[in-house]
């Protein structure tokens, strides 16, 4: 199988798969002749990380493509189940990039309870004039241990975060049509054993009872949390959004902050991705980062160790 590594390509990397009998093309094609080069060339397989900008149109003409490789950091779930559709295998690092996304939803979650997001801002403005009055501000955090964490779709990260849930004391609660229920040993980097056991619960159940939400699917479903939802979650204090852009209402959810009946917002994925919208950046009940809850030195690295595997099993 001919793959074109159009980004680029470790040289280990290119040659382990060589080793395994792919045809490794590293050639920078330019966006507007990708399709063109890739039919004219015969290629099988696409191989991209950040610079290729992928769209449905271009999609729509590379149906002779059997496989797209995804070996970036940044997941678009809605590009990759329109891939899906159109016949052509995705292979990504799913698993590589959970645990950096399960610790991110745990960044955002102790920031917005002990409000770690506004402190942060004022501190430097007005920490040494006014820091009794900051510290008087500032003191009405929030723990997370006691509290029910509500998690919407359980896929490779949202296993890791109701693991991280449940060993600081919280209560679990998740809601997957298609995983009713997880069931699993998972073994720590420090050789501690952890044993998870829940069943998928109602969705008005989730939200009726969860302190915190995050999001965590399979797959691109526009507005899983909109307005409806904001108003069924009579308990919730923080919301989390590390999985995709559309995932959450922005506009709901501002309005729901507003209000005073939210405490916070933590965002890493925004609609308007790449240019997040200014009454969401404003807004200072929340913590922000700009797409980067699977981007660390270590996934960068089990990227590549997971590509490799599931390339091998894409040979076989």
């Amino acid at each position: 199988m001919k793959i074109l590594a159009n980004d680029g390509i470790p040289v280990e990397v290119k040659k382990v798969l060589e080793q395994k009998g792919y045809e490794v093309i590293e050639v920078r094609v330019a966006h507007e002749q990708l399709v063109n080069y890739t039919q004219k060339n015969a290629i099988e397989g696409l191989l991209i990380q950040k610079g290729t900008l992928l769209n449905k149109s271009m999609i729509n003409e590379l149906s002779h493509l059997s496989v797209v490789i995804f070996a970036g950091t940044s997941i678009e779930l809605e590009l990759m189940d329109y891939i899906t559709s159109k016949g052509i295998q995705v292979i990504w690092a799913e698993e590589a990039l959970a645990n950096a996304t399960a610790e991110m939803v745990f960044a955002h979650l102790f920031s917005g309870c002990r409000l770690l997001q506004e402190s942060n801002r004022n501190m430097p403005l007005e920490g040494d004039i006014s820091f009794k009055s900051l510290q008087e501000s500032y003191s009405t955090g929030l723990e997370l241990a006691g509290k029910t964490l509500g998690i919407i779709g359980m896929n490779k990260a949202g296993e890791l975060v109701a693991q991280k849930a449940l060993a600081l004391g919280m209560n679990v609660l998740y809601h997957d049509s298609n995983v009713l229920s997880l069931k699993a040993d998972y073994v720590l980097p420090n050789g501690i054993s952890f044993r998870v056991d829940l069943d998928s619960s109602p969705i008005d159940k989730v939200l009726h009872d969860a302190h915190f939400l995050t999001v965590h699917t399979r797959h691109f479903e526009r507005y899983i949390i909109g307005k409806e939802e904001l108003e069924s979650a009579h308990h919730l204090i923080g919301i989390i959004n590390c999985a995709y852009p559309e995932a959450i209402n922005e506009v709901a959810l501002v309005d729901r902050v507003n209000e005073e009946r939210i405490l916070f917002a933590g965002i890493d994925r925004f609609e308007e991705e790449p240019n997040p919208a200014i009454q969401v950046l404003m807004q200072p009940a929340f913590s922000l980062s700009p797409n980067i809850n699977t981007s660390t030195d270590e996934s960068k690295v089990l990227i590549w160790e997971e590509i490799i595997e599931k390339m091998q099993l894409l040979r076989n």
